[in-house]
């Protein structure tokens, strides 16, 4: 059975995201990507008060604890529009970038387009853009 644990290694303040990151295996800042959004959606307060729950529920990790290894969210170097974010996303779960894009809209409009707006700049600012791979470029005569 798979435990819950606040991070000892990845914290940035006291391990409830790279917890939830690890038991998910996903990249724990793709997790305090969804407190960031919470917190501006709500202004703040329900998501510091669901943040020290959290703090207060979860267990710290035992020491000697290694968690497995997950994905990395980096920006899309293939599938990009602006940044390549929601291709980075696209890519960590293995969906169509444009499902992606579309889920990203559909939840901006609904949010009244600036928390969104903002979390995008953040992440952005803060993801950083993936290998480049060997891409074949094609020119035509």
């Amino acid at each position: 059975m798979k435990k819950l644990y606040r991070s000892r290694k990845n914290k940035v303040l006291l391990g409830v995201c790279g917890g939830i990151g690890d038991y998910f295996r996903l990249d724990p800042f793709f997790i305090r990507l969804m407190v960031i959004f919470l917190a501006i959606v709500t202004v703040g307060l329900p998501a510091i008060i669901i943040y020290f729950v959290c703090v207060i529920i979860i267990p710290k990790e035992p020491k000697g604890y290694h968690a497995k290894p997950y994905k990395k969210l980096y920006r899309s170097t293939k599938n990009y529009k602006i940044a390549g974010i929601c291709g980075g996303i696209a890519e960590i779960f293995n969906w169509d970038p444009t499902w992606v894009r579309i889920i990203y809209m559909v939840f901006m409009i609904l949010s009244g387009v600036f928390p969104l707006f903002i979390v995008y700049l953040i992440s952005w600012a803060l993801i950083p853009k993936g290998p480049s791979g060997n891409y074949e470029i094609e020119i035509e005569e």
